[in-house]
């Protein structure tokens, strides 16, 4: 099982009806592949059960190419932004301002104002230091209040951040005592936000923090407070070694029944884009090391840093062969240990082959690096037969722009 539109056939790999192959003949590899058939699907599955009123808006962390941006826009897809350069590239992909949230415990004085002289939807805040600085704005902005509602997603411990003592958000109690401080002629509350953490596969916690949400903001229009919408945030799971699926229409049409007279906002980011893409590299050469065989390969974890950070796996097949070989582990050039895709991968390759690494559509080049040096790869997108360039490949004197002058 591999994600969706990824077909062998006749022992070639296909995205869409885009033999790789093909592409490897005139891209260099590493490169990052997407498709654009499995962008809009994924899109579509969030957005068919929702009211016109409602927001679906694409954590924009995950994968921020402004080819994919636009391509979202088109979708009709808002943006969950987390800093002012997030929100200028969203802007400029063509995203209205008024389908734009800023999250993020850090926000600066200067990115408030950007984001309150746009207009957006909303500044989701997460701290009285911060609403203290909107108070200062010549506008009054819509804002959120972002609560931490001490709820545990079961997750990894750098995603997980929804509990009480992670760094987001705020407390009920305290979110209640701002309410209580500041007026409706001071601050423009209408919303309540929470965001559980990501590779959640539990959806009931949805509804269970739906329903704090919901106690919440009934306590805040009780003292002024116009509350219009209620946002659960993302990180519904995906999973990476396929052995399972977790659909986001099935979530929103549960969510929608409970969501009662307050619109709705979700935030999703990896179950948008993630399976749509994948990262291709080429082996460089096999070795032995005591009782360890390893494939060495041109991606590293300056490409690809999931594996090196949260010790995640992803599936990773030959695109020529399609069958068993010997047990690997797939590591990078890289001077690390740490940079390794993995081990027990049972592949068959030899030196030259193309591997393909998938599920890298989300946080793999928006976490990329020049670590070592080395040069961020192009990234393709696929759309049926033809294949065109969104990210031209980093050259060396690319890396000396902002020191050579």
């Amino acid at each position: 099982m591999r994600p969706d539109n990824f077909i062998y056939n006749e022992g070639r790999l296909f995205l869409e009806n885009t033999s790789i192959e093909t592409v490897v003949q005139e891209i260099p590899t590493p490169f990052f592949l997407y498709s654009n058939a499995t962008i809009e699907a994924s899109c579509e599955a969030y957005t068919s059960n929702i009211d016109s009123s409602d927001l679906v808006c694409y954590s924009v962390k995950a994968n921020n190419n402004l080819n994919i941006l636009k391509i979202l826009v088109k979708k009709g897809l808002g943006f969950d932004v987390v800093s002012e350069g997030e929100l200028k590239k969203v802007i400029k992909a063509g995203a209205d301002p008024k389908r734009i949230v800023f999250s993020g415990v850090g926000k600066t004085f200067s990115e408030l104002k950007l984001a309150a002289d746009l207009g957006i939807y909303s500044i989701n805040v997460e701290s009285a230091f911060e609403l203290e600085k909107i108070i200062k704005l010549e506008t009054k902005p819509r804002i959120s209040f972002r609560i931490n509602p001490d709820m545990e997603g079961d997750t990894h411990p750098y995603i997980e951040t929804g509990k009480a003592d992670c760094k987001f958000g705020m407390s009920e109690e305290d979110a209640l005592l701002l309410a209580k401080k500041f007026s409706n002629k001071d601050i423009n509350l209408v919303g309540l936000t929470a965001h559980i953490g990501s590779q959640i596969t539990d959806t009931n916690l949805y509804l269970d923090l739906l329903k704090k949400l919901q106690s919440l903001a009934e306590e805040m229009e009780n003292l002024g407070h116009p509350i219009d919408h209620l946002d659960i945030g993302g990180g519904l799971a995906i999973d990476y070694e396929m052995q399972t699926s977790f659909d986001p229409s099935e979530l929103v049409k549960k969510i929608k029944k409970e969501t009662g007279k307050y619109d709705l906002l979700l935030e999703p980011g990896r179950s948008i884009i993630a399976q749509a893409g994948a990262l291709v590299t080429e082996v460089i050469g096999i070795k032995e090391n005591g009782q360890r065989k390893f494939i060495v390969v041109n991606a590293g974890m300056n490409d690809l840093m999931r594996p090196s950070l949260y010790n995640a796996r992803h599936k990773i097949e030959n695109i020529s062969a399609n069958e068993d070989g010997e047990t690997y582990s797939i590591v990078g050039p890289v001077c690390e240990t740490a940079d390794s895709f993995g081990d027990d991968f049972v592949i068959s390759a030899k030196e030259g082959d193309n591997l393909i690494i998938y599920s890298a559509g989300a946080y793999g080049s928006s976490m990329g690096s020049n670590y070592n040096l080395r040069l961020r790869p192009s990234e393709i997108l696929v759309s049926g037969t033809e294949f065109s360039t969104i990210r031209k490949a980093e050259s060396f004197e690319d890396t000396l722009k902002l020191e050579d002058f």
